[in-house]
């Protein structure tokens, strides 16, 4: 075994252990050793693939050129220090391998959540980031290393890791039904519902109170984990920023048009310009029918947020100077 996955399969361990201590001080412990158990993997695999006398460079930072005796040049790998999750991620994706690190960001978010804001119920977020953990562990170690997952990190471990995912599974199984006789109204909502997250302590164990509620407004939202109501409008919006993350940060990037901004009426930032409209259960506002009294074209989000909705801003600006 090499010592990166021999680190590796330590680091699992030790989360493992640090969550089933008693002691509260050991979760944050459990964080770090299972995120970066995982990323170690994740780097084991890119290693054994590095080409031989390449100094692993598929795993280093740094890249540099060497001149071998017959004339011709390779790049080898630079260094000790090795690459972060977002360019481990991306080198899979470049690789075709068949593993989704998509949780990984996930699973970043979620160690964040118990070190820098929720210390207080760090176990819940603990379990969950166990639960993401589990499908990256298991395909890393089964369909890139081609061992079985019991044999490497042995049968406690594994089994501690089997159990924790499957009951956090099986209560965001009864939350995400608690939800099925809602009408999401449109697949902007539909889609950022897999997104709702507890305002208390960031766990995704979101369930409806109201079994009756078949629309947004009838919604009674509750942390499964700390028991917390949580307001529809303040889940919403979190999650429409997560769900439309990549989608503005692709647009912002090619210049092209926002995805999601403030809501001039509620002020929330839960205003999707797909939809032509804010998704605030509670607001709704949608600039339909606001048109420039002068030149008759649509008014933009700004020409109503610094304007009296009647003007576009050229206009409103030409008047201004008339007065």
């Amino acid at each position: 075994m090499s010592p990166l996955l021999k680190n590796a399969v330590i680091s699992i361990q030790l989360g493992l252990e640090d969550f089933a201590s008693s002691d509260e001080r050991r979760v944050i412990s459990a964080a770090r050793n299972l995120y970066s158990g995982v990323l170690l993997l994740c780097k084991e695999v890119l290693r054994k693939l590095s080409p031989p006398g390449s100094n692993e460079i598929l795993i280093r930072t740094k890249k540099r050129a060497v001149k071998e005796a017959d004339g011709s040049v390779k790049l080898v790998g630079d260094g000790t220090k090795t690459i972060d999750r977002a360019e481990i991620e991306e080198t899979f994706k470049q690789l075709q391998l068949a593993v989704d690190l998509s949780h990984l960001r996930r699973l970043a978010d979620i160690r964040n959540d118990i070190e820098h804001r929720h210390p207080n119920h760090a176990p819940a977020l603990i379990q969950e980031a166990i639960a993401d953990a589990m499908p990256i562990i298991r395909g890393v170690i089964v369909l890139e290393l081609k061992v079985e997952p019991s044999t490497l990190l042995g049968n406690e471990a594994w089994d501690a890791l089997l159990k924790q995912a499957r009951v956090f599974e099986e209560e965001q199984r009864a939350c995400r039904a608690s939800f099925d006789q809602v009408d999401w109204e449109t697949e902007t909502l539909g889609d950022a519902f897999e997104n709702f997250k507890c305002p208390t302590c960031s766990s995704t164990l979101i369930r409806n109170g109201n079994p009756d509620a078949t629309k947004l407004n009838e919604l009674a939202l509750i942390c499964s984990k700390c028991s917390e109501p949580a307001e529809i409008d303040e889940v919403i919006e979190a999650a429409l920023d997560d769900s439309l993350w990549i989608e503005g940060h692709i647009a912002a990037k090619d210049g092209g048009d926002p995805v999601l901004d403030e809501c001039p009426e509620c002020n929330k930032e839960t205003y999707v310009f797909a939809e032509g409209r804010c998704l605030n259960p509670g607001c709704e506002f949608s600039l339909e029918g606001y048109v420039c009294g002068v030149c008759s074209n649509n008014l933009t989000l700004d020409d109503y947020r610094y304007g009296d909705g009647h003007l576009c801003s050229y206009h409103a600006s030409v008047l201004s100077k008339d007065d």
